[in-house]
């Protein structure tokens, strides 16, 4: 399969996980039953093709997810290799350990159309974990799924998902996170779950976060900051990011990380316009979130 077939059928992988939310619903016994009625042939033959290793539960949710949406008919084997190397099974307990979801408690609250809540993956719900590499040859989702009831906290425009500390944007963040240095200024608010980060780290001497809207500020600034360890570094701001950078002097900020599209496609035009006050502000280093893929519509 060439780069630009595995293109497509990731993002109508992608595509499928946003629209439906697809769960392979299945019990300990069904899976053992299984793993028992599969031949040694089978089983070699499955490890010889790189789809099955130590972890029988993950080959097995993965398969019935390819079983069930055909993807196998979609795909050529060296994609779904990859596919099923990449898979990862989360527990409950992996989501407990992420310091955000441990330490902040997420009431259920609204302000205009926002409303701060928690959200779910089910047991068996697919989900992506992280981002997919596009500069290797060929490009595959990263899959995982979790083998219990999860919860986590997001916020819903009307009845429309906004934002979630999932894992995919808690992976989206981690490089931003390590660059963190100095006087940071954050373009785009959320859930907060970045300055929650970096606040936290001993090279970061304050935070300022420009947010538009003033219902996720409120929020904020109500529910969510208050709980923050580090709370007294963070400064929040409401206007709109590019007025702010138009007006911002050179040498305020040691650097900058910009986090206000939605995704790939709207995020491109966004990220061409931050970039432009790079050699304006040379003091600034600048980091996007998800950058490689917002690239590619450019």
């Amino acid at each position: 399969m060439d780069y630009e077939k595995s293109l497509e059928v990731t993002g109508a992988i992608s595509s499928l996980i946003a629209r439906r939310s697809p769960c392979v619903a299945y019990t300990q016994q069904e899976m053992e039953a299984e793993k028992r009625a599969l031949s040694s042939q089978q089983i070699a033959a499955y490890r010889a093709s790189g789809l099955l290793g130590e972890d029988f539960e993950q080959f097995y949710v993965l398969k019935r997810f390819c079983d069930e949406t055909g993807l196998w008919r979609a795909a050529d084997a060296q994609y779904m290799r990859r596919l099923f190397e990449q898979a990862r099974r989360y527990t409950p307990q992996d989501f407990a350990r992420n310091p955000y979801i441990s330490a902040v408690r997420t009431p259920h609250a609204r302000i205009g159309r926002f409303t701060l809540t928690e959200t779910a993956y089910e047991r068996g719900e697919l989900f992506q974990y992280a981002m997919p590499e596009l500069h290797a040859g060929l490009v595959t989702p990263r899959l995982g799924f979790c083998t219990g009831r999860v919860r986590f906290p997001a916020i819903y425009e009307d009845d429309m998902p906004w934002m979630s500390v999932c894992p995919s944007e808690i992976s989206s963040m981690r490089e931003p996170i390590d660059r963190a240095h100095g006087r940071v200024l954050v373009l785009g608010l959320g859930l907060g779950y970045y300055p929650f980060v970096i606040a936290q780290k001993k090279e970061v001497e304050r935070i300022v976060i420009v947010e538009r809207q003033s219902e996720i500020i409120a929020l904020f600034q109500q529910h969510l900051l208050p709980q923050f360890p580090d709370r007294e570094k963070i400064t929040v701001v409401q206007a709109d990011a590019y007025a702010y950078l138009d007006e911002l002097e050179p040498y305020l900020f040691d650097f900058c990380f910009a986090d206000i599209w939605e995704g790939q496609q709207d995020g491109a035009p966004a990220y061409l316009r931050i970039r432009e006050h790079e050699k304006r502000l040379p003091g600034t280093t600048f980091a996007y979130w998800i950058e490689e893929l917002s690239l590619i519509h450019i």
